[in-house]
């Protein structure tokens, strides 16, 4: 049972609602159910007494009885009002109750079905700041830690790490959590428990917390990072996390999560180097680990695998490790037959969130020495997302998001000194094809046609286009000649003839498009020899 923050959307009885709202449905439920409980006591179940309770009453009779129901429907409402957790219908006596149970769990029990469910509620009504403040006032992430400290019970760590997860929408929380660091080190060592139900909340406490960090409290991820680059397995644990699960929500749980600690530490990183007297462990040494790089890579890979790859999953029944299945560029087959790309479906949210990770590792300096070993990897990732791009409505119309994926793309491969990988370069080739050939198709119009029928600038398509042929001509230039003769043949003939002639007429003086014009020359004429 997973909870979330809008969890109280799917629970009318327990959502959070205000007094107006809600008391008068509430107040008629109980009414009705307390005359319920009466008539059983009184005996006035028998067919006799049902006869006399159904027959008509005096109309002075009924309105006193009026007047007397009135009455309990006002004290009713304000017993209720009174009990309330600030203007929501929430019972603060049935919170501080539940927490009185949890402190009383004899420790390594089994946690008993009514109190999971008392919990659970809890966890629910923590969507409301007020109840939030109710708990914090009570000491409730004390008595979360010390109950997930002396219990085993993985079902009792999802419910109060769910719970927690909730509280860390308001700064308070993170504020009281962060200020205990024997805190955050159990909350690092929950990732080696694993659990999936608990995993995808632990990575939501995570998310959460430097989510705070973003909105201004620097000094919560400088207290976090120290707790990171202490505890030696926490960036190992995550890059575990990653590379084991076989649960798509779980693997994009963690993959948000870790976008958001890098991002938040990679601050505290630039703050550490302008303000020496922190003497911080560097960055590189606390995350650029193995298993971190290879998890995001293979998890990236799962997530976008496409769709025969995840009919197998299917069949299977229980998902491998196998790597997905992959699709020739031009839609070529091993005996030289057409056939159909599978399509890759895709949140985009999954793509944004790898390229924000990958760009923050790839630009580090000590990763320009190390990330030989990844580069394939992040390559083949790439060029899943160039495949994407390819598909119908994905590239076009040309959007500030496809922007940003083009402009990552091109970001990564400079960091990566422009590695050239064959698959990656075809299907870029692929989304420039594209571009370009946008363009040309709408030659006809004029400006302001244009812009009417794309909503957008001819300009920005230009533009776009243009950045991407620089990216070939760099990847281009980057490969050798024997190389290059090979794969060109692979290419579809007329993508090749487009390049080339936008490698002769685009920016004649810019140095890198003219040498890979000549570059291109040299490898279309050893092509041409071998023919003959």
């Amino acid at each position: 049972m997973t909870k979330d923050v809008d969890s109280a959307e799917r629970d009318n009885n327990i959502g959070a609602v205000t007094v107006n709202n809600e008391t008068n449905g509430l107040i008629r439920m109980e009414t009705k159910s307390n005359e319920a409980v009466a008539s059983e006591t009184n005996g006035t179940g028998n067919g006799e007494n049902k006869s006399e309770s159904n027959s008509p009453q005096p109309h002075g009779i009924q309105n006193n009885e009026d007047d007397a129901s009135d009455a309990d429907e006002n004290e009713l409402l304000m017993r209720m009002r009174g009990d309330a957790v600030g203007e929501t219908m929430f019972s603060k006596k049935f919170i501080l109750q539940t927490l009185m149970q949890l402190s009383q769990q004899l420790p390594h029990t089994a946690l008993e079905l009514e109190l999971e469910d008392d919990l659970c509620k809890v966890w629910d009504m923590s969507v409301s700041p007020e109840v939030v403040a109710l708990l914090l006032e009570n000491d409730a992430i004390e008595l979360i830690m010390f109950a997930i400290s002396s219990s085993e019970d993985v079902r009792l760590y999802e419910i109060l790490i769910g719970l927690l997860g909730n509280m860390c929408a308001q700064v308070e929380c993170v504020e009281q959590l962060t200020a205990r660091a024997d805190w955050i080190e159990m909350l690092l060592k929950l990732s080696t428990c694993m659990d999936t139900s608990m995993l995808i909340q632990l990575m939501r406490v995570y998310q959460y917390v430097m989510a705070h960090v973003v909105s201004g409290k620097e000094q919560l991820a400088i207290e976090w990072y120290i707790c990171f680059a202490a505890f030696e397995g926490s960036a190992k644990n995550l890059g575990f996390i990653l590379q084991q699960s076989v649960s798509d929500e779980l693997l994009l749980a963690a993959l948000k999560a870790i976008n958001a600690v890098l991002a938040s530490c990679a601050l505290v990183e630039e703050e550490n180097a302008q303000t020496p007297d922190l003497k911080l462990k560097p960055f590189s040494e606390v995350f650029l680990v193995q298993e971190l790089c290879e998890g995001v890579n293979n998890a990236f890979i799962r997530l976008m695998r496409d769709d025969l790859a995840k009919q197998a999953d299917e069949v299977d029944g229980i998902v491998t490790d196998q790597a997905p299945i992959t699709v020739d560029p031009n839609g070529i087959d091993d005996d030289g037959d057409e056939m159909s790309t599978p399509k890759i479906n895709c949140d985009i949210e999954v793509i944004q969130t790898y390229l924000n990770i990958c760009t923050i590792l790839v630009q580090l300096p000590e990763a320009q020495m190390s990330m030989d070993v990844y580069t394939p990897s992040i390559m083949f990732c790439l060029t899943r997302i160039l495949l994407f791009l390819q598909q119908p409505n994905q590239l076009l119309p040309l959007g500030e998001r496809q922007e940003e994926y083009l402009e990552d793309l091109a970001h990564i491969c400079s960091c990566l000194k422009y590695f050239y990988d064959k698959a990656a370069f075809a299907n870029l080739l692929g989304v420039w094809t594209t571009l370009r050939q946008h363009i040309e198709d709408y030659t006809e119009y004029d400006e302001n046609d244009f812009e009417a029928y794309e909503d957008e600038p001819r300009s920005q398509y230009e533009e776009n286009a243009f950045k991407v042929l620089r990216l070939l001509a760099h990847m281009f230039v980057r490969a050798d000649v024997p190389i290059l003769v090979r794969d060109i043949q692979e290419i579809d003939a007329m993508k090749v003839d487009m390049f080339r002639a936008a490698l002769q007429t685009e920016q004649v003086d810019d140095v890198l498009i003219q040498r890979a014009h000549q570059r291109l020359g040299v490898v279309l004429n050893e092509v041409a020899g071998k023919a003959k």
